[in-house]
């Protein structure tokens, strides 16, 4: 049985797409893990609100595969989704096809897809089709500086002093980062994160019973995540 896409017509090179590559600024723009593992993104709801604003009308959908499942088969066995958007016009962008991959970035079998992994990939082939498309936050993509909003209305944001006597190591973390490290522990699996709190346990000499968010709390932890968190990724 051949796969089927939407009845709608593929769009013309000649068709105008909203060009919306300037539209983020640094607002638009969280952080995800730290130290070498720190990366810069839009997240897709907020991806979404930019997309109601400046391209109203632009709607995301992902094309039917066999039996109107929105999950694709490749010839190696793995899976990926095909995503496009529609216009108010009746417009359509060239499908944009996105893998389906597990925590480390390796393509799920067919047979394996859960309804996790097809919904986060949505949001994921949301993303870069926007990008691709539309040039929406392409920036990031590419590494190149997004515009500050705030440029020359503030003072860039002091270091939190060192309390006299402690070793840096032992420093309070601030609450940003504390916060940071709090937010990297909620996206692991459980699977990884009882291995994470296994671990974290062991290395600072901790009871079995202690609850890790409660401990996290030091630069030496922050620092300990920077160097293991891969391990659990």
């Amino acid at each position: 049985m051949q796969p089927e896409t939407n009845n709608l017509p593929q769009s013309l090179p000649s068709l105008q797409f909203p060009n919306l590559g300037n539209v983020i600024t640094t607002d638009d723009v969280s952080q995800k893990g730290t130290g070498s593992y720190k990366a810069d993104y839009v997240n897709w709801c907020r991806t979404m609100h930019l997309l109601h604003n400046h391209a109203p009308g632009w709607q995301f959908c992902l094309a039917y595969y066999v039996d109107n499942s929105h999950v694709w088969k490749a010839p190696n066995g793995t899976a990926y989704v095909v995503g496009y958007f529609t216009g108010p016009n009746s417009e359509r962008t060239p499908d944009f096809p996105q893998a389906i991959m597990d925590n480390r970035n390796n393509a799920i079998a067919y047979e394996k897809v859960s309804a996790r992994d097809l919904t986060d990939s949505h949001r994921r082939c949301l993303c870069t089709a926007a990008a691709a498309q539309f040039g929406l936050a392409w920036q990031l993509w590419a590494r190149e500086d997004v515009e500050n909003p705030h440029r020359g209305e503030s003072a860039p944001a002091k270091p939190e002093a060192k309390i006299k006597g402690i070793a840096d190591k032992d420093q309070p973390l601030s609450k940003e980062d504390r916060e940071q490290c709090l937010g990297l522990v909620k996206e692991l699996t459980p699977k990884n994160l009882a291995r994470f709190c296994t671990d974290f346990r062991r290395d600072f000499n901790l009871a079995s019973d202690v609850k890790v968010a409660p401990a996290l709390t030091d630069v030496k932890h922050k620092d300990w995540m920077n160097a293991n968190l891969k391990n659990y990724v």
